[in-house]
């Protein structure tokens, strides 16, 4: 931990459970770390300052984290409604992580994945959906973003996972926004410079062509960006190709 501190790391992830893509270690309902580890893992983290985050999917890793203090959880897959009166009594966000599933499930098979790993990620993310609807109907909080990198997910599509939340999960694209900005910024404590249009915080805005609120696929066109703005500079986008 104090090597992590002297990298100049902010946050420390952990693996409390199992996941679908391991059913004959330790599969999505397993657990893989006791209550002890993780909240020694969590009182040496806040002793340095860095926040703790970790891999929950099993009902009892999620309370088992957010008991031990967690600052924030993925997944939450398996989520009960005491886990979620617990997430909610201390406000942690959770990240579900959901379009991985789904990537999984639709291009998994040629990259070699099992029926049944395919069966569990379909399991997950039945499961999942369910909990990021609960979560965010009782007032807690979500984020965007999740496993990308891999040659069935990988990285530059994530308008996607926007898209998914609407049209699978039954989030309304403005909600989806709020989570993969405003609360985005809130997770990374950078609520205060970044995540929503406030005099004072740094422009990084993305302007289209169409209303998003009714139609959040727009995002997956980059035809239609009009303008990328970081820190109150047209980057790219139709008005950066404009000759001066």
């Amino acid at each position: 931990m104090r090597k992590l501190v002297k990298d100049g790391v902010e946050w420390v992830k952990t693996y409390p459970t199992g996941d679908a893509a391991a059913p004959d270690a330790n599969d999505h309902h397993t657990l893989c770390m006791t209550f002890e580890e993780m909240h020694a893992v969590v009182a040496t983290a806040h002793n340095h300052r860095l926040k703790v985050t970790g891999h929950c999917r099993a009902n009892q890793g999620i309370k088992n984290a957010l008991r031990a203090g967690y600052d924030a959880i993925e997944h939450g897959t398996f989520m009960d409604a005491e886990a979620l009166d617990l997430l909610l009594s201390r406000n942690v966000p959770c990240v579900p992580a959901l379009y991985f599933e789904l990537a999984s499930i639709e291009h998994g098979p040629a990259y070699g994945m099992s029926q049944r790993v395919v069966d569990g990620h379909k399991e997950t993310l039945e499961a999942g959906a369910e909990s990021a609807r609960m979560i965010l109907r009782s007032g807690g909080r979500l984020g965007m973003g999740g496993d990308y990198g891999f040659a069935w997910n990988p990285h530059g599509d994530y308008a996607r996972e926007l898209t998914f939340f609407v049209n699978c999960v039954g989030l309304s694209p403005l909600e989806v926004i709020r989570c993969a900005t405003r609360t985005g910024a809130e997770i990374m404590g950078r609520g205060d410079e970044i995540g929503t249009l406030t005099p004072g915080k740094l422009a990084d805005i993305l302007v289209v062509d169409g209303d998003v609120a009714a139609n959040i696929s727009i995002l997956e066109d980059r035809h239609r960006f009009i303008a990328v703005m970081q820190g109150g500079i047209i980057k790219a986008g139709r008005l950066a190709m404009r000759p001066e």
